[in-house]
């Protein structure tokens, strides 16, 4: 106690000495306050004073006072003045750090860190390029880090990001701080698997010989308990991974554990996420990385577990955001270090697990995932993931690979859960700005034009029995029972005016798309239709909607390279006799197909898939489902052929259910909530997928209409 006082009262006399002294020039000021900094150690080898009891802290915080007032008052930005440059030449930084990482008396490195924090911040001076200051800088980051839960956590992370904000700013510094090192034996922190294939980024001899201590820093430190130093740590990691300089990248990747790291720990929250809880609750859960907390009263009003669900998807957040601002170098070595931890070994054994609960799980938080990723490269491995990078025609009967073959078989299931749960995960996936999505599940069978016949010669391959069934008096018969013509009205042929001298449909004029609108609208017997009654036609909204989806969707894929007409594409025409349009399109045209027989969750889901699929701005896309006068193969089977037959279904079941129109109005107002009766009737489920159809024949007329009408306003 005795000594504190007598420390206090010694710093008090200084203070006073100081005030009372002849005026010094600023470089005696500074010179003085060096000396008496350095003169501490020399009078006090015992060290057992901390340094809250010694003026140490006054001496350097006047220190850096004068050299920014030496700095506001010179003329030109960038010279030197004499006390910065006594501060170069007899390298205090050098000693500074030196003293720091001893820590005698404690506190020392605080002292320090924050000295050097606030020399680089406030001066104006570029400091970094000379080497008696990068040189200090780099051996005290090297001292950061070192002790976990150390008492300087603070002012090492703020030193930290403050060097990182610097070489931000000019990225050429991050040279200063690529020091070499020997490289360990065996050292494999570069290389990543993909699948059962070893991705191992290209190594030099300079860069194998590297070492970014910087990083190595910011790692340890986003480790902390502390979760204002670990975001902190994470923001500094972030700004190094987004520099473009080429070695520091391939450094970061090769010789530093941040890959590992960021995907590491996704995979160990992944572990410890509830497997009890229900689809609808991940799926309601939002995170962002940074605001990741959640209090024990949210977690009540929530489920149990929330908390650990929040913590996985706002460090995916974190790990989708790095890889969006990072060096593509870090990008992909980072994406496919994540796909391979937590993907390929956590969620592909369990999307292919037996159990139809684990299934369900599983899918949900697949499908969760993919909603959060927005990066380029994270998005691929999450698309390969899923789908294979397979973009060559789809043969029949193809099982590989086997997780996208598992996926689509499951539309099917006979758990309508499961179902539900793997119709959203393409839904996710079908709004997701990444063009192998519509490449692998769509376009890559369609750009051979295999399923287009000339009319002239499909009225030569036409047999009796094929025009029999094509007769419209007969609507039992649909084209699925064996029928090649496609359009809505088998007695009304391809307008000639629509198809060009190729073979190739031209730009549809207006009457046509009048017809096209049309054949949509009239697509269901008027009886069938129940939206009038309850003045909730709602076209108009579909024609807004569709109007903006399409914008949205046209700017996105401008830098895909789709072509604006159809063209055929040899490479990509398919090696068997009859046409197969993929094992997507055709299980989604089976779920169109049994709509009478299904819920109102599946039929939703799967007409929105339908809708998402039309909108999407690709010629050969958009004749294959969305022209009813579509010249086809014998055989093929479009969008339009297979709501004829759902039309030809719904027409034969009015024949035989007297109380049709009365059914259908209540279950309309049911869906509505415009009802006080709201007991379930036999048959509500088909009523309810008549009102489905109806809607989505609105809405692909919508769309037809916004598309024509985006073509002419181009033309």
């Amino acid at each position: 106690m005795n000594r504190k006082m007598f420390s206090k009262l010694s710093h008090f006399l200084q203070q006073a000495v100081d005030t009372f002294s002849p005026n010094l020039s600023p470089q005696e000021e500074f010179i003085y306050h060096w000396k008496c900094v350095t003169g501490y150690f020399v009078d006090n080898r015992d060290g057992r004073q901390k340094i809250e009891e010694t003026a140490i802290g006054g001496h350097v915080e006047r220190m850096l006072e004068i050299l920014q007032e030496e700095e506001m008052g010179s003329d030109e930005i960038g010279t030197t003045g004499p006390c910065l440059e006594y501060l170069l030449q007899h390298r205090l930084l050098d000693t500074l750090y030196t003293l720091g990482r001893t820590d005698q008396p404690p506190g020392m490195k605080q002292v320090v860190l924050s000295f050097f924090t606030r020399l680089l911040s406030r001066l104006r001076h570029p400091l970094l390029p000379h080497v008696n200051v990068h040189r200090a800088v780099q051996r005290l980051i090297k001292a950061c880090g070192e002790v976990k839960a150390a008492p300087t956590e603070k002012e090492e992370i703020e030193f930290l990001c403050t060097v990182c904000a610097k070489i931000k700013t000019d990225p050429y510094l991050v040279n200063f701080f690529l020091e070499n090192a020997a490289k360990k034996q065996g050292d494999k922190k570069g290389e990543t698997k993909t699948g059962d294939a070893i991705v191992q980024p290209p190594k030099t001899a300079a860069v194998a010989s590297l070492r970014f201590g910087l990083v190595d820093a910011l790692v340890s430190l986003a480790r902390s308990e502390d979760a204002w130093v670990a975001v902190k740590a994470c923001e500094g990691l972030m700004l190094c991974a987004s520099l473009p300089e080429p070695t520091a990248a391939a450094c970061l990747v090769e010789r530093t554990e941040l890959c590992s790291f960021l995907s590491t720990r996704l995979a160990t929250l992944f572990d410890g996420v509830p497997t009890t809880v229900t689809p609808a609750l991940i799926d309601s859960v939002e995170a962002k990385w940074g605001f990741d907390t959640v209090g024990e009263r949210e977690e009540e009003q929530g489920f149990t577990g929330r908390r650990r669900i929040v913590a996985l998807l706002a460090w995916l957040d974190y790990v989708d955001r790095m890889a969006e601002a990072a060096n593509p170098t870090v990008a992909i070595a980072l994406s496919r270090h994540a796909s391979q931890e937590l993907l390929r070994s956590r969620l592909e054994p369990a999307l292919l697990q037996a159990s139809e609960s684990g299934v369900i799980i599983a899918t949900a938080y697949l499908t969760r995932c993919l909603r959060t990723v927005c990066s380029s490269a994270l998005l691929k491995e999450f698309c390969y993931f899923i789908l294979g990078s397979d973009r060559t025609p789809e043969p029949v009967g193809c099982s590989e690979p086997v997780l996208r073959y598992r996926l689509l078989e499951r539309f099917n299931h006979l758990s309508e859960e499961v179902c539900l749960v793997t119709l959203r995960l393409f839904d996710t996936l079908l709004q997701k700005e990444e063009e192998h999505i519509f490449h692998n599940l769509v376009l890559r069978n369609l750009l051979g034009r295999d399923y287009f016949s000339p009319p002239a010669l499909q009225e030569n391959q036409r047999n009796p029995s094929e025009e029999a069934e094509a007769d419209p008096s007969n609507p039992t018969k649909g084209p699925r029972s064996g029928s090649s013509a496609s359009s809505p009205d088998s007695s009304c042929p391809a307008s000639p005016a629509s198809i060009g001298s190729s073979g190739i449909p031209s730009s549809p004029t207006r009457p046509e798309v009048h017809k096209v609108v049309n054949s949509f609208l009239c697509l269901l017997p008027e009886e069938a239709k129940s939206s009038y009654q309850t003045a909730d036609s709602s076209y108009d909204m579909y024609l807004r909607d569709a109007h903006k989806q399409y914008a949205g969707l046209e700017e996105v894929c401008k830098t895909w390279g789709w072509p604006s007409k159809v063209k055929v594409l040899p490479e990509f025409q398919q090696q068997q006799e009859e046409f197969y349009e993929g094992s997507f399109l055709r299980m989604l045209f089976s779920k169109v197909e049994g709509m009478l027989d299904q819920s109102h969750a599946v039929n939703l889901l799967v007409t929105g898939l339908a809708a998402r699929l039309a909108l999407i701005p690709h010629p050969a896309l958009h004749e294959f489902l969305l022209d009813p006068f579509l010249s086809v193969s014998p055989g093929v089977h479009t969008l339009c052929t297979t709501l004829k037959k759902v039309s030809a279904e719904i027409e034969a079941y009015m024949k035989s259910e007297p109380e049709f129109g009365q059914k259908l109005l209540l279950a309309r107002k049911q869906l509505l909530g415009i009802t006080y009766n709201i007991q379930k009737f036999e048959d509500q489920g088909r009523m309810e997928a008549v009102i489905v159809l109806e809607e989505f024949c609105k809405e692909l007329s919508a769309i037809a209409f916004v598309k024509h009408h985006a073509a002419v306003t181009k033309s």
